[in-house]
């Protein structure tokens, strides 16, 4: 009897289509991507303190456990209304002294000099020493195209700019060519790179025999060594340090777990930890300490604002 090719397939199992489940994806990363911009934002509005510890040998004994608050990279940024926030925590810290290390201002000569001088004025412990260095933000020279690529390590106008002077007329002190500060009748140097030799004589300072303290704002990242060897072969152009606090690079911006920062300028893609952020030694005698600091010039991510407290040991 013949059968048709319908009463053939009357009684095969045909499978149910599988359901597609495609359609989730687009609100489940519509999800991680929300819950990723919150994190940041989050992230973004707080601050840590990283507690650092610096032993070296020429720490005068007055200044053994002495405790450094350095502040910097600002860019304008606030933590809550008159930025609340960043002096409670300011507030909570046990400090001897205030470091400022640049870029306060979102743009160089800008009028929002008035948040850094504000903040220092509304903290509790003010009535501590204070010194400052400038960053490009602050303060931009015309002719940049002309200059090395490490003219923003040591910013040191001719003439002083509003933020300068209102600085100083609060009592906050330029650290550059050199300064000190004392205790019990002993002294530690703050400089620049550059050496002054009528200022440096007028405090007395021996690299030999005395703790420096080099204040950059672009960070230290060539052999120290080596360059001293060479611009100082028939005078003393530059001086040596025992430690280097700079600021500059912002810990990277954008940071990834267990990668650490994406890009540093001039430092290229996932560059060395000792270019981007935290205390490094250079293996000849020298500590370099880079403070991730507080804002950016976009935004951070993975790589919360930070404070640092730099405690000075002898040992």
């Amino acid at each position: 009897m013949f059968k048709s090719k319908k009463d053939k397939n009357r009684f095969k199992m045909i499978p149910d289509k599988k359901k597609s489940h495609k359609w989730i994806i687009a609100p489940v990363a519509f999800v991680l991507l929300l819950a990723l911009v919150v994190y940041t934002l989050y992230d973004n509005g707080r601050i840590v303190v990283e507690y650092v510890t610096v032993t070296h040998s020429q720490v005068p004994d007055s200044f053994d456990g002495y405790k450094i608050l350095q502040i910097s990279d600002l860019h304008g940024k606030k933590f809550g209304e008159e930025n609340k926030n960043l002096v409670e925590v300011i507030d909570s810290i046990d400090y001897d002294m205030i470091l400022l290390t640049g870029d306060y201002m979102d743009e160089p000569n800008g009028d929002n000099y008035w948040d850094i001088i504000d903040l220092l004025a509304d903290i509790k412990n003010k009535d501590v020493p204070k010194l400052y260095i400038l960053g490009e933000s602050d303060y931009m020279p015309e002719n940049t195209d002309k200059l090395s690529d490490d003219w923003n390590m040591c910013i040191n106008p001719r003439d002083k700019t509003n933020l300068m002077k209102s600085f100083e007329e609060a009592g906050i002190q330029f650290v550059y060519p050199i300064t000190t500060i004392e205790k019990d009748g002993e002294v530690i140097y703050f400089t620049g790179i550059d050496y002054i030799e009528n200022k440096f004589d007028e405090v007395n300072f021996d690299v030999d025999k005395h703790f420096s303290i080099c204040v950059t704002h672009k960070p230290i990242d060539y052999n120290v060594n080596a360059r001293l060897a060479e611009v100082n072969k028939s005078r003393l152009h530059e001086v040596d340090y025992d430690l280097s606090i700079s600021g500059h690079t912002h810990g990277g911006e954008i940071c990834l777990p267990l990668l650490g920062a994406v890009y540093v300028e001039g430092k290229g893609v996932f560059p060395q930890e000792e270019d981007t952020a935290g205390l490094h030694s250079d293996g000849q005698g020298r500590y370099n300490y880079i403070s991730p600091g507080l804002g950016a010039e976009g935004f951070r991510f993975y790589n919360t604002p930070t404070l640092s407290v730099l405690t000075l040991k002898k040992g």
